[in-house]
């Protein structure tokens, strides 16, 4: 078997190499979110919410995280996609995972976002100045998969995508969290989305995975939700540094202070549900 000659070899290894560079360059993983301490006070420490305003929910062994929600005033404002929040009567701000801040929406949802108000407050994200510009990259820390974890990608449009929502092509996620990248996350919307100064300049709607994006409102749509609830815009506040290389690190802390918390729902569970799991005993 004769072997293609050197000018085809060469050509051919030189574009392999640089395929495989390019794609190591793009892909970027953040390292796997630390365990939590093991018992409350260690987390009441840990988290910068009053913890004397927290509250436990009702048990509910069938009660999932319906996403995330991040904090805007340190008055207790938060925001978060509508869809989280959707249906629900007693939504609950989780400062840990099994005490939260009782929570209420403000108004109805005002461009697919929804906000709300707590006792107690969280130190709270910047507002950007600006959206970000096609091929800019964004951070995500957020819930996905009913556990902390966060995605970095880059934009590709400008609000594209379904409802208006711009777009982000999904370049690296938290080590584990899932298989690979474009894999299915569960709960990442309410996510909030951070430029590379660590301002808030969206929330995540959804992922979809099979293209390997996903979708966030815009800061526009911050902007018209806060105004709509009568929240002041914060003015000339700055916010911590976020790259490919600290986004795991900064999304931990931002989890652990209360700034990006999870949100479920503490309605009492449905009597028919209730039903089926003493028939199921």
């Amino acid at each position: 078997m004769r072997l293609p000659p050197p000018v085809v070899i060469f050509p051919l290894a030189t574009a392999l190499v640089a395929v495989l560079a390019l794609n190591l360059r793009s892909h970027h993983d953040a390292p796997a979110v630390a365990p939590l301490p093991p018992n409350a006070q260690a987390l009441a420490d840990l988290t910068q919410i009053d913890f004397m305003a927290l509250r436990t929910p009702p048990r509910d062994r069938l009660r999932l995280v319906r996403g995330a929600a991040a904090s805007v005033s340190d008055r207790g404002v938060w925001v978060t996609e509508a869809g989280v929040v959707a249906g629900c009567q007693a939504p609950m701000i989780m400062a840990t995972p099994l005490r939260g801040l009782p929570a209420r929406v403000v108004g109805g949802a005002v461009a697919g976002l929804a906000v709300l108000t707590t006792t107690a407050g969280a130190p709270a994200l910047p507002l950007g100045d600006h959206g970000l510009a096609p091929a800019e990259r964004a951070f995500a820390p957020g819930f996905p998969r009913q556990g902390p974890g966060e995605l970095t990608g880059k934009k590709l449009s400008d609000r594209t995508g379904a409802a208006g929502a711009d777009v982000y092509a999904e370049t690296g996620r938290t080590d584990g969290l899932g298989d690979a990248v474009g894999s299915g996350l569960m709960s990442v919307a309410g996510a909030p989305v951070l430029d590379e100064a660590g301002r808030l300049v969206g929330v995540t709607v959804k992922e979809a995975p099979r293209r390997g994006v996903w979708l966030a409102r815009p800061l526009d749509s911050l902007r018209k939700a806060l105004t709509a609830a009568r929240i002041p815009l914060p003015v000339g506040a700055e916010g911590r540094p976020v790259t490919v290389d600290n986004y795991g690190i900064v999304a931990d802390t931002l989890r652990l202070n209360g700034t990006v918390s999870a949100v479920v729902c503490a309605d009492p569970p449905d009597w028919r549900l209730s039903v089926l799991r003493e028939i199921g005993r």
